[in-house]
């Protein structure tokens, strides 16, 4: 069973959340299948910014709609967006 790859934008309730904190909680919150790859911030719009995480979880069921509730979940998060959605090859 191979990897996939998805690409969340998260959307904080207010400018003045801590998106280091945010990632933190995220991670610390995912399944133990799911790991995260890469995660960075993107300015939106008057000092808001979104934070971008890439998670790699098996390619199995039910497991992406689990991670996403997860994130929404969070008290933080206003939105969450799924960019992608990728297999991961192993050379």
């Amino acid at each position: 069973m191979g990897e996939v790859i998805i690409g969340f934008k998260i959307y904080p309730k207010a400018v003045e959340t801590d998106l280091e904190q945010l990632r933190g909680e995220i991670g610390k919150g995912l399944p133990s299948q799911a790991r995260v790859h890469m995660s960075r911030f993107e300015p939106i719009a008057f000092g808001l910014n979104a934070l971008l995480m890439d998670i790699i979880i098996p390619e199995q069921g039910e497991l992406a709609d689990k991670v996403e509730e997860i994130i929404r979940s969070n008290a933080n998060v206003e939105n969450v967006e799924v960019l992608s959605q990728r297999r991961v090859l192993k050379l």
